[in-house]
């Protein structure tokens, strides 16, 4: 069977249309960097304070204890300073030429929401708020971390700061 110019050249077109429409189909790998570093033996710390009121609405807050421990922490977009209202407290960690290079936020914790059941045996939310409590809080700790500072979200008043030893 002998194939002629014109039946070559239309054969040879539907395959080259069929190839681009499959070449067409194939997914885009796209890599996305990641702005974050990973640590190389990533760490949390656990702090533990106690902070109080006065009637004038000065915080003061005490050390009580922390605990450095192996491990990593999901992403929490909650714990974004952009998500501070007022009464909140901002967590910084600084290193050792005191920049910052994390900062956190740490829900206003004199102001405890629970859950209880009213008249009408419905649930319902109620906020208390407290002069004195204690409150724990864990942070991911970057290598270079040797000092963290928790201070006022509203007016930036530093309230304690924490010297970290990484052993």
């Amino acid at each position: 069977m002998k194939l002629t110019k014109s039946i070559k050249f239309k054969i040879i077109a539907i395959l080259l249309v069929a190839l681009g429409f499959v070449q067409a189909c194939k997914t885009a790998k796209t890599e996305i960097p990641i702005a974050t570093t990973i640590e190389e033996n990533p760490k949390i710390i656990f702090l533990t304070y106690s902070i109080s009121e006065a009637p004038s609405g000065e915080r003061s807050m005490q050390f009580v204890s922390q605990k450095i421990v192996d491990g990593s922490l999901k992403n929490n977009s909650d714990r974004s300073v952009q998500n501070a209202v007022d009464g909140d407290l901002i967590c910084l960690q600084f290193d050792e030429q005191s920049n910052i290079i994390s900062r956190s936020l740490i829900k206003n914790p004199l102001k405890k929401s629970i859950e209880s059941l009213n008249e009408s045996k419905s649930f319902e939310m109620q906020s208390i708020n407290l002069n004195k409590t204690k409150f724990s809080t864990r942070i991911a700790l970057k290598s270079q971390t040797r000092n963290i500072t928790i201070s006022n979200f509203a007016n930036s008043k530093n309230l304690i700061s924490t010297k970290i030893n990484h052993e």
